[in-house]
């Protein structure tokens, strides 16, 4: 009878995690969505260097 209460707490657990993280936005479509924002953001700033860098080479 002991087992069985603890695994149903184990699991009440897991399931509160989980509900958890997914409330935070950790799930795998946000997920996605911040990896999106983050290369476009990478893409970004590497264009804006890239210019920097060439008109400081002109000058």
């Amino acid at each position: 009878m002991t087992a069985l209460l603890l695994i149903l707490v184990f699991l009440l657990f897991q399931t509160f995690v989980l509900l958890c993280c997914v409330a935070a936005g950790n799930d795998a479509a946000s997920q996605e969505i911040s990896d999106q924002e983050q290369m476009e953001f990478i893409r970004e700033w590497n264009h804006d260097h890239r210019l920097s860098r060439w008109f400081a080479l002109t000058l």
